[in-house]
């Protein structure tokens, strides 16, 4: 390679080394993911995924719809030349079985192995390996040595801050051993991508990276998705409303949304004007307290709980919001908090009004009067007026939502999120180049 063109087009593999995702859902981390690969091809690149399969095997295809729809055959998995052999497996289940009743620590080490070996095998003629990090995967790290490619690794979190937060600390010898392992990543990695330029200081303390090695890249959405017109009485009728004022919020019932506030905002917005009606989309484990909560305060009529749907459907269901709203409590990196949450990109794309809270997550993002409405965390009163305002101020409303439209379309569509990283994948080899 002798020359690095911004029109050169890429081999590219992107690496994600987690037994438990099934990538037919519509999770944030699958979306990402997913989105990754069909802007990257869309620009003209061949962008790959690699990553672990349940029956202790590894997809290893660019046939991004066949993953999607679970529709894997032989020809969308890794070959490896007989490396795992029987004894091997053998041995792997035995070892599993053990940890199993001993309760020993998950290492990672098999999918380790199993990841390197399969790149090992079939990527020789990628330039690049970009990987998801999560705090206890080196396959991608080692591969990438091995066959002399550079080494991209994406952030969206602290693993180990998250997992604290989550209520599943890692702790002891497991602790030791995905230190050592994130710090080989970080150490072999020629850029490490952090999802919010607060996450990218926090990993660079926490961690002492060095600056320049770091970069910052938010997420996106998609705007044609979001941007299409639907006939919002066809959807009212389906949710058994008419012309009623609708609060839309989407996520998971998990302790990093603040659905207290949520609530208690709610119930003084009901109060001014009581046909209002607020739409959740999502589940989690907070669900069945905050339905109990809502039956406390006697607003059954009022809230409407949809549950976990397909994604898709989520552009339909936006499209009759008056306000979506984001209520994001003030969690620092380790509390858990990460990168903006993705709803406030679709948001956006969808060109509907705003209102969040003012913490890093959204203020980065909104743009306050803008693009939607920021107010500070707990404060109950603020986000119900700003709610109520939004509502009866028909040019308002239009306004934030054009604004936050526009801005989704210039500035957070997939594409220019491919635009930017195809930016960065250029630099690291143009960095490569300078030094081999």
């Amino acid at each position: 390679m002798t020359d690095i063109s911004t029109d050169k087009k890429l081999r590219i593999a992107y690496l994600f080394q987690n037994i438990g995702t099934d990538f037919s859902k519509s999770y944030a981390a699958q979306l990402h993911i997913l989105h990754t690969l069909r802007g990257l091809q869309e620009r003209g690149h061949f962008a790959s995924l690699m990553a672990l399969y349940p029956k202790k095997r590894v997809i290893y295809t660019d046939n991004i719809d066949a993953v999607v729809g679970n529709r894997l055959g032989e020809e969308h998995f890794a070959r490896t030349r007989k490396r795992e052999g029987r004894f091997l497996r053998l041995f792997e289940s035995g070892v599993r079985r053990l940890q199993s009743s001993l309760r020993l620590p998950y290492l990672s080490l098999f999918d380790d192995y199993r990841m390197f070996n399969a790149a090992r095998d079939n990527l020789n003629d990628i330039q690049l390996i970009h990987e998801r990090y999560n705090g206890i995967a080196v396959g991608g790290a080692l591969a990438s040595k091995k066959l002399g490619v550079p080494f991209i690794l994406e952030v969206n979190a602290d693993f180990f801050d998250q997992s604290k937060a989550q209520g599943r600390p890692i702790r002891g010898l497991q602790r030791e051993i995905f230190r050592m392992k994130t710090r080989y990543c970080f150490e072999r990695a020629d850029k490490i991508i952090c999802v919010s330029e607060q996450l990218r200081i926090h990993m660079i303390e926490k961690w002492n990276l060095t600056p320049g090695k770091t970069v910052t890249l938010e997420c996106a959405a998609d705007v044609a998705a979001f941007g299409r017109h639907f006939d919002t009485k066809k959807v009212r009728q389906k949710f058994n409303l008419n012309t009623e004022p609708i609060i839309i919020w989407i996520g998971g019932f998990y302790r990093w949304h603040d659905l207290d506030l949520l609530l208690e905002s709610f119930i003084k917005v009901v109060n001014r004007l009581p046909q209002t009606k607020l739409i959740l989309v999502g589940d989690g484990q907070n669900r069945v307290h905050f339905e109990q909560r809502v039956k406390a305060v006697g607003l059954e009529r009022s809230v409407i709980m949809v549950g976990l749907i397909e994604h898709e459907k989520i552009p339909e269901i936006l499209s009759v919001a008056d306000v979506a709203v984001a209520p994001i409590p003030a969690l620092s990196a380790q509390d858990g908090g990460t990168g903006v949450p993705l709803k406030l990109f679709e948001y956006m794309a969808a060109g509907k009004a705003i209102v969040t809270t003012n913490v890093y997550q959204s203020a980065s993002v909104i743009q306050n009067g803008f693009t939607g409405v920021l107010v500070e965390p707990g404060n109950v009163e603020g986000f119900a007026e700003s709610i109520i305002k939004i509502l009866v101020d028909d040019d308002e409303r239009k306004r934030l939502a054009r604004n936050a439209r526009q801005r989704a379309v210039e500035q957070h569509s997939w594409n220019k999120y491919s635009e930017l990283l195809e930016n960065i994948y250029y630099d690291v080899l143009r960095e490569k180049l300078k030094t081999a």
